[in-house]
């Protein structure tokens, strides 16, 4: 099948309406990224669809929480459903668009590019610096789909099965090695499925950023300073000096961190 190259594709959330930092939000997409094909993922029977944007459905069980969103974006269901494109740029409405580069971002032919983690006074949960968040981020379709139907679940996985084979009041010692034999707990798509489940850090972006390269070593995610050019996140004034000066492509959760920062930028 012959694949086009990028989506931009909108998540909406379960309620009706955009609240007025949504529609700013969606004014830049807009402006910068019209011309390209945009779709809006919506929980079934949502007929409140932005105007100019595609409708894609899915269960209302991948909406309403971070958790659930978290299972959507790392289902086969959800890239699947975008297989006919090279990449989706994921943009959630508290994510800015500040210029046109998409086409540009799309020949650097990495994996995953999102908003990187840095070690600062508003993100002191953060241990190192790398790419990156997943509500402003570029994925290669077919990458995401080859690590979670052919990749294996990797150490952190197995934990998960020790610590609550180590908690039962008679431990069943003899489930374990089974398990870490057994295709179907050890691969990848149970992993992924299972990812809030076995790591303290259960969002989807923290699988994409850091587990996928362990289970698939052909996995590309970009670099911290490359993401840095692709978009901010916490501490944009940091950003900005470790960027050279320079704006990035677009910025995540601009209303959160420093929104004076953004002000200037805004299209209202």
């Amino acid at each position: 099948m012959s694949r086009k190259t990028v989506a931009v594709v909108v998540t909406l959330s379960d309620r009706e309406g955009l609240t007025p930092d949504e529609q700013i939000s969606l004014r830049h997409l807009l402006r910068y990224l019209g011309h390209y094909d945009k779709f809006a993922v919506a929980p079934e029977g949502t007929t409140a669809i932005p105007p100019g944007f595609s409708a894609k459905r899915f269960n209302r069980c991948f909406f309403g929480s971070a958790l659930a969103h978290g299972r959507m974006m790392l289902s086969e269901e959800f890239y699947t459903a975008f297989a006919e494109y090279d990449y989706v740029l994921l943009h959630h409405l508290d994510a800015l668009t500040l210029s046109d580069q998409l086409a540009q971002w799309c020949t650097k032919e990495y994996d995953y590019i999102g908003a990187p983690w840095l070690q600062c006074p508003d993100s002191p949960w953060v241990d190192r610096a790398r790419v990156g968040n997943g509500g402003f981020s570029l994925r290669r379709v077919q990458a995401f789909l080859r690590v979670l139907r052919g990749g294996r679940a990797s150490q952190s996985f197995v934990s998960y099965w020790e610590r609550n084979i180590a908690r039962r009041r008679r431990p069943l010692r003899w489930t374990l090695p089974i398990a870490k034999r057994m295709k179907y707990l050890t691969s990848a798509r149970s992993h992924a499925r299972r990812w809030p489940d076995c790591n303290s850090r259960g969002n989807e972006d923290y699988f994409w950023s850091d587990e996928a390269q362990r289970l698939d070593t052909a996995f590309r995610v970009a670099p911290f300073e490359t993401g840095l050019e692709f978009a901010f996140e916490a501490a944009p004034q940091l950003c900005l000096e470790l960027n050279g000066g320079r704006l990035p492509f677009g910025c995540h959760a601009w209303p959160r961190y420093d929104r004076a920062f953004w002000e200037p930028y805004l299209l209202v």
